[in-house]
């Protein structure tokens, strides 16, 4: 909903072809497509407590380059070198501090936190400052370098 709102167009959810391109090497699918200026993005959304494993990463990227997407991919927390890969592949990491629950679940995340002491949150949307650094990059990858 948040990619929506900075008008990033959802296409395609659980992604395994895509304009007629079928990817047949791994059971993996993409999240979903979001397009927006004539660009698509091959997205990934990761909000598990953990990293998403290396080799899947990997696959995602594949099946990017293979679909003539640019990588997008939503998650909580990353290694740096899982970052510079997806930009060395054309695409964007974009970062969540914490791992997101359902509006209205608050009860539930604050017993994470209180007896996990892990970072989890409910909140009512993504915050624009958020979805604005990948809204920039997109921007600037297109010769717009204003929000």
């Amino acid at each position: 909903a948040a990619l929506a709102a900075a008008q990033f167009i959802p296409t395609a959810e659980n992604v395994r072809e895509y304009k007629g391109i079928k990817w047949e090497e791994t059971r993996h699918d993409l999240d979903r497509v979001f397009e927006r200026d004539g660009i698509s993005y091959g997205t990934e959304i990761k909000n598990t407590l953990g990293y998403i494993e290396k080799e899947e990463l990997k696959i995602k990227i594949q099946m990017c380059e293979k679909f003539g997407v640019k990588p997008l991919f939503i998650m909580r927390m990353s290694p740096k070198s899982y970052i510079d890969m997806v930009w060395r592949n054309g695409g964007f990491t974009l970062i969540f501090k914490y791992q997101l629950y359902p509006f209205g679940y608050e009860w539930l995340a604050e017993e994470v936190r209180k007896k996990l002491g892990l970072p989890v949150g409910c909140p009512r949307a993504i915050e624009a400052g958020t979805i604005n650094r990948f809204l920039k990059w997109h921007l600037k990858g297109i010769g717009k370098d204003n929000v």
